[in-house]
């Protein structure tokens, strides 16, 4: 009778997560944060429906409860782990998160494991590099949890242009400033949007969320670095894409030249021998 309820109870709560979830990213941790609460409280029914029928129910729900706690600790911690997520709000399918120098991309939550697909490792810019990391749900107690896109959905990048001294710095800082502004242009109402929902609720400081371009001197050149927002995911092409506009605009400027790091070399003869 336990389970036919229970099999009734998560068919309603499925089709209320699938009602009221705005997107689908919320209707999967609704729907499964239901299936978690209902398959736990499942059990314990059954359990104490078997206890009742035996003599000594205290003495045998107290042994059973210590040897359960004993022998399913790790999958225990890793059930409350996965309540903890989705009640939490920590990360939901879709998410890009970091624990332990792990990075990836959510696939799935489940009762004891979180699937992500993985990012990085052997392969450079933030793209896939195909493996699929199961990480005991455990993991988040005392771990931190860094989410790229929890609540805001653009991250801040950069990228580095090195300048001889005697290029134009004002005319390169110009160039960077308007392919940063042209790229960031579509989506900086959306970032502004984000972080006004976020002071709602945390005390976010003030954020600048438009390009800008700072100056650094070094012993070979002038660097130049120019800051902007971005989707986390689009990392990679988005600084190849800006690289490219930035070199076709230095490409017909006579005054700017790129910086690199030069070695002189002094070759001695040898001396004859008297």
């Amino acid at each position: 009778m336990a389970v036919v309820l229970a099999a009734g109870l998560n068919y309603a709560a499925s089709a209320y997560a699938r009602a009221s979830g705005k997107d689908r990213r919320e209707t999967y941790r609704r729907s499964k944060f239901f299936t978690t609460i209902i398959a736990f409280a499942a059990g314990i029914s059954v359990l104490l429906l078997w206890a009742h029928t035996l003599k000594n129910k205290g003495t045998f729900l107290g042994l059973l409860g210590a040897g359960v706690a004993v022998a399913l600790r790790e999958p225990l911690l890793s059930i409350a782990g996965r309540l903890a997520i989705f009640a939490g709000h920590m990360y939901s399918a879709g998410d890009r998160i970091e624990l332990e120098k792990m990075r990836g991309d959510v696939i799935d939550i489940g009762f004891f494991y979180t699937r992500m697909l993985e990012i990085g490792s052997w392969i450079g810019g933030d793209q896939y590099s195909g493996r699929i990391i199961l990480i005991p749900n455990s993991i988040i107690f005392g771990t931190a949890i860094m989410n790229y896109t929890l609540h805001l959905s653009r991250i801040w990048d950069e990228i580095n242009l090195p300048i001889t001294y005697t290029s134009n710095m004002e005319a390169a800082t110009a160039i960077l400033k308007e392919v940063g502004e042209g790229y960031t242009r579509e989506f900086l109402k959306g970032a502004e949007h984000d972080i006004e929902k976020m002071r709602k609720q945390f005390l976010v400081p003030q954020l600048s969320l438009e390009p800008e371009v700072y100056l650094k001197v070094t012993d070979n050149w002038l660097q130049l670095t120019m800051r902007y927002i971005v989707d986390p995911m689009q990392r990679r092409k988005a600084s190849s894409y800006m690289y490219q506009e930035i070199f076709k605009r230095i490409s017909k400027a006579r005054d700017i030249h790129i910086a690199s790091e030069t070695m002189d070399l002094t070759v001695h003869r040898p001396e004859k021998a008297a």
